[in-house]
């Protein structure tokens, strides 16, 4: 025990000294308890039905580094083309680039796997032959040759500090992997013009095609820090042209070109925001940076392969209604008591994704998470972390328009301009539902396996991934579900076998993401629904996709997993949650259903009618008529437009049938209530409808 315990706490310094490459937070949250109402779907769209074409296989049996597989953003498993040119080598395998730690005590470093086209897994390797620290690789694939190039950052001298370095394999050559170049720096410290900055970390790789004759263009970011400045998330980018040299079985890369961004500069320079963002890179020689930062989507935007960008920036900031407690208490309230100013905007923990060009090259895709803030937090450089609300964010290049969806949990519409509001999902400016001690519930959405420290949970398990099949429009959003999970750790009665268990959700769309399907659902509880038997005895987490969509018929499509089997819940490295056991990585295929949205609305037959009062608006009364079209109890009560409870008109059983009641504009004291806008909703056990109505004296 006791050398168990030594061993603890080694580990937990080494986890401390090696934090420097792992991101940070730069900003506080708030501590808040919440009381979830379990919402199980939003009932409007189909889910897609997911079966396993390949069981998932072993790529490494133990990897002590058990958070994250690869980059931040980027992509982790890429597909080459069916042929390895120049010399006809079958090819149509996959490259998978991941972290691993082979023991508790060993160097963390930058492995590959090769999956044939046939699904067989070949043995892991390190791809540079150096025993330094490396991390946070990304991969992409040479479309010619099946060539794929990787990068990561390392400390490669003496300085300690780090740099973004490359290699490649020259599969083409020999028809097989494992002839890896010796690593080189892209971005290392310092990089000419450009010595201010110290590090350049997390980067990222894609290629596409080049201005020039027979040449192929690579394009890499990575992220630095100026000397004074905090997080890393403004970037320098370079590209260079290459091509494959016969002469000496090698790929030719031309001098690198560097740039940096003058709105990312700003941002960090100043301390206001963090640029939350990827690189997309099409086949027709766009460039594409987009993402947010706080109230701001933006998109920087090359049409001449990465030369020159255009800024397109664009407001992304609701504000929205503070809701009240049944004892008339905001649920958001500043220090000293009074009721916050509440709004939603893209959150700065949901930066764990990839951006697509789709649509024949004129939309940009990507998905992350909205948040809940208060405008006083905020300026005291503190947030919400447990409202983190999964989006598709998309940017038009035609229309040169910004749009998104609410991708889980849609409210009245996922498509209109509103986010969804967790409190208030039907719209109506009125809290959905109080819990039995009168607070206001919020519907449990939480995209992220790890629960119990939400800022944890949001900034560093949230792992949103995208791929695509150009030809039929269809595109994936992969991420991890743990509303359940929040439900154990709340101990929710029914909920607690849920307790650090994960689930993987897969939603799809067939129109090049503008409209999505219901996600659907896997995990290895064998009680529930949504059980898969291949996952039986699994903590999957970590899920990245591949890059592309294979085509089976009209309406299914194929595409290979990684993910990561934890041994146990939650990420020891680096953030000691769990045990230091590790977990292993796997890979799978599945089968994926593409269908049609059917946003429209449900099939299911309504059970409440409620019919616009007369007059309106009305002084002293007006008469409110209902449908009740399957016996129950019902109920029909006033809020005013705080959400506050006025008046309770009825709330009785009744028979199937036609009915109506008056309101006086009194309270549940007859008390005459002032002029003003006033809701009126109606409930019965599996069905809702809300109106608004004027009282005017």
């Amino acid at each position: 025990m006791k050398k168990f315990a030594v061993l603890f706490i080694l580990l937990f310094i080494m986890n401390i000294i090696f934090a420097n490459d792992v991101q940070q937070p730069n900003r506080q949250p708030v501590d808040m308890e919440i009381s979830v109402r379990t919402v199980d779907a939003s009932g409007d769209r189909e889910a897609p039905v997911i079966t396993f074409e390949v069981d998932p296989i072993v790529i490494t049996p133990a990897t002590y580094y058990d958070y994250m597989l690869g980059g931040y953003n980027g992509s982790t498993l890429k597909m080459q083309p069916e042929t390895a040119d120049p010399y006809g080598y079958p090819a149509d395998g996959f490259y998978h680039s991941f972290m691993y730690q082979a023991t508790a005590g060993a160097q963390r470093r930058v492995y590959y796997t090769y999956v044939d086209a046939s699904y067989n897994v070949s043995t892991p390797a390190a791809i540079s032959s150096s025993t330094i620290r490396e991390g946070f690789p990304t991969v992409s694939m040479d479309p010619l040759t099946g060539n794929p190039f990787v990068v990561w950052h390392s400390s490669v001298d003496a300085d300690n500090e780090l740099e973004s370095n490359m290699s490649y394999d020259m599969y083409n050559v020999v028809g097989g992997p494992g002839l890896w170049k010796q690593p080189f720096s892209v971005f290392f410290a310092p990089t000419p013009g450009f010595e201010q900055y110290v590090e350049i970390i997390w980067p990222v790789i894609q290629i596409g095609p080049s201005p020039e004759d027979g040449m192929r263009r690579v394009h890499v970011y990575g992220n630095y820090s100026p000397p004074a400045g905090s997080a890393m998330y403004n970037s320098l980018y370079g590209y260079s042209d290459f091509q494959y040299d016969d002469a000496n079985f090698d790929m030719l890369l031309t001098d690198w070109t560097y740039q940096t961004f003058p709105q990312f500069d700003y941002w960090q320079d100043g301390l206001i925001k963090r640029a939350i963002k990827d690189m997309a890179v099409s086949d027709d020689g766009q460039v594409a940076f987009i993402g947010h930062a706080n109230d701001s989507l933006f998109i920087y935007h090359s049409v001449d392969y990465g030369e020159t960008f255009d800024l397109t920036m664009d407001g992304a900031h609701w504000s929205v209604f503070n809701p009240q407690n049944e004892d008339g208490s905001h649920v958001f309230e500043n220090g000293d008591g009074s009721p916050g100013d509440v709004f939603i905007e893209p959150n700065g923990d949901g930066g764990h994704y990839n951006a697509i060009f789709t649509d024949n090259n004129t939309k940009v895709v990507y998905m992350t998470a909205f948040g809940i803030n208060t405008v006083e937090t905020q300026s005291n450089g503190q947030y919400y972390p447990a409202h983190f609300h999964p989006k598709i964010v998309y940017y038009d290049l035609t229309a040169g328009e910004f749009d998104f969806v609410d991708l889980q949990f849609t409210g009245l519409d996922a498509y209109d301009d509103q986010p969804m509001i967790s409190y208030d999902q039907n719209e109506d400016g009125i809290p959905d539902s109080w819990d039995p001690d009168g607070n206001v519930e919020f519907a449990n959405i939480w995209p992220s396996f790890w629960v119990s420290d939400f800022q944890s949970g949001a900034f560093h398990y949230s792992n949103f991934k995208l791929a695509k099949n150009e030809e039929k429009g269809w595109v994936i959003a992969v991420f991890q579900d743990g509303r359940y999970a929040w439900e154990a750790y709340w101990e929710t009665p029914g909920y607690e076998d849920w307790a650090e268990t994960s689930q993987i959700a897969i939603s799809v769309s067939i129109d090049n993401g503008e409209t999505w399907s219901e996600p659907a659902y896997m995990n290895a509880k064998a009680d529930d629904d949504n059980y898969f038997e291949e996952l039986d005895g699994m903590l999957p987490a970590y899920v990245y996709p591949c890059d592309y969509i294979e085509i089976i018929d009209e309406t299914h499509g194929r595409v290979p997993v990684i993910f990561f089997d934890d041994y146990s819940y939650g990420s020891f490295y680096p953030n000691n949650h769990g045990q230091p056991t590790g977990g292993a990585q796997m890979f799978t295929v599945l089968n994926i259903e593409f269908l049609a949205d059917s946003a429209e609305g449900s099939d299911l037959p309504p059970v409440v009618k409620l019919s616009q009062n007369y007059p309106n608006p009305f002084n002293p009364e007006t008469t409110i008529d209902y449908s009740v079209l399957e016996a129950g109890n019902v109920s029909i009560d006033i809020y005013n437009i705080k959400g506050q409870l006025v008046k309770t008109l009825i709330n009785d059983y009744r028979n199937n049938g036609e009915y109506s009641v008056i309101w006086d504009g009194t309270d549940d004291n007859d008390r005459s209530v002032s002029s003003g806008v006033y809701y009126y909703r109606m409930r019965t056990k599996n069905d809702s409808d809300t109106k608004k109505m004027v009282l005017m004296k």
